[in-house]
């Protein structure tokens, strides 16, 4: 069995697979991982990481052969796994009236069927760990409903529930399971989006405005958090789903005044 070349990390000793690894959140927890002892292996569509020492397998979370085969490759090369990653996701920008048959199972087929894929047949090699966690990445849109986005808020629903579900039934197991659930998160992908505007720039500082901290998140924040929940530290949290919005779903940040008059918002 291969061991860490750390010796000193918080996650020396562990196996973890991260899936969607090449890029944004994914990357930056793949490398967070790495920098702490832990031996990675990074699952993605387009199969290359780049980073010497971290294992790269090509596959889709949705077909559950190719999860098998990362499976396969974890238990060949370190015959346990401690943590798993399910950070694999897609976005289809509709309401279900405009939303097809097709985009829908799309959007399911990574963001739901994927994670059950992986946990389901990540769960022999953490009982050869004696244990292990799961990280859900999921999403404010599982608390509330973005508009234009149904299957989306769906899926991210229905990621939360499968960590309570997994938490439920794994636990006695020392198996644990908890999501995270960001809000704006600056990747390649939102960055696309915002270019994609009529003002980019005033698109982005919209979006950092309607969060208190007056600032959208950066994938480093997300690994941030994903490492506590993955290490020893977290071992008592298990089946929650930990919000990391900048405060954005604390409360209405709307100014009341600007909508009705002063006397109405003073109410």
């Amino acid at each position: 069995m291969t061991q860490s070349l750390s010796d000193s990390g918080r996650l020396a000793g562990k196996v973890a697979v991260v899936t969607g690894g090449s890029r944004g959140v994914g990357k930056a927890v793949v490398e967070r991982f790495a920098d702490e002892g832990a031996q990675v292996v990074a699952m993605s569509r387009s199969g290359v990481v780049d980073r010497g020492d971290v294992v790269s397998v090509q596959g889709d979370v949705s077909s559950e052969a190719d999860v098998m085969a990362l499976m396969s490759t974890v238990r060949a090369r370190f015959g346990k796994l401690d943590i798993l990653v399910n950070n694999a996701a897609v976005e289809y920008e509709a309401t279900i009236e405009h939303t097809s048959v097709e985009d829908w199972d799309a959007v399911m087929a990574v963001n739901v069927r994927g994670p059950f894929l992986t946990a389901k047949h990540a769960l022999d090699l953490m009982r050869a760990a004696g244990g292990g966690s799961i990280v859900n990445l999921a999403s404010v849109d599982g608390f509330w409903a973005e508009p234009h986005l149904a299957v989306y808020n769906t899926s991210k629903g229905a990621v939360q529930a499968l960590t309570r579900a997994l938490a439920i039934d794994h636990g006695s197991e020392n198996i644990r399971a908890n999501a995270i659930c960001p809000s704006y998160v600056l990747t390649d992908m939102l960055n696309q989006f915002f270019d994609a505007q009529d003002d980019p720039q005033r698109a982005r500082d919209q979006a950092a405005s309607i969060h208190p901290l007056n600032r959208m998140s950066v994938p480093a924040d997300i690994a941030n958090l994903a490492l506590w929940l993955a290490s020893d530290e977290s071992s008592f949290a298990s089946g929650q789903s930990y919000v990391l919005d900048g405060g954005l779903t604390a409360g209405r940040t709307v100014d009341l005044s600007r909508v009705v008059p002063a006397a109405e918002a003073a109410k």
